[in-house]
């Protein structure tokens, strides 16, 4: 799978692999920014469609968390929320 973060002007790809759980409804992409291989991933987008009902109001249908990987201590960290707006929002 190929990712494009767009921020302005400047253009970011990455490859990655994505799960999903079918019975929890979860979804998960882990990757990196440099080479294919996510043997040691760069960043981890986990997504649920389990939203609270102030976040369904606001019109998200998906919220969740991005990590990204710590290299000194080898460990990923939470740096963003990641929230998906619901089509016509």
């Amino acid at each position: 799978m190929l990712l494009l973060q767009v921020t302005g002007t400047r253009r970011v790809s990455a490859t990655g692999q994505m799960t999903t759980s079918s019975n929890s409804g979860n979804f998960t992409v882990v990757g990196r920014f440099r080479d294919g291989s996510v043997v040691d991933p760069d960043f981890k987008l986990s997504l649920s469609t389990n939203v609270s009902n102030a976040d369904f109001q606001l019109g998200y249908c998906m919220t969740g968390t991005l990590e990204r990987g710590c290299r000194a201590d080898g460990r990923m960290e939470m740096t963003h929320y990641a929230m998906i707006k619901r089509k016509g929002y």
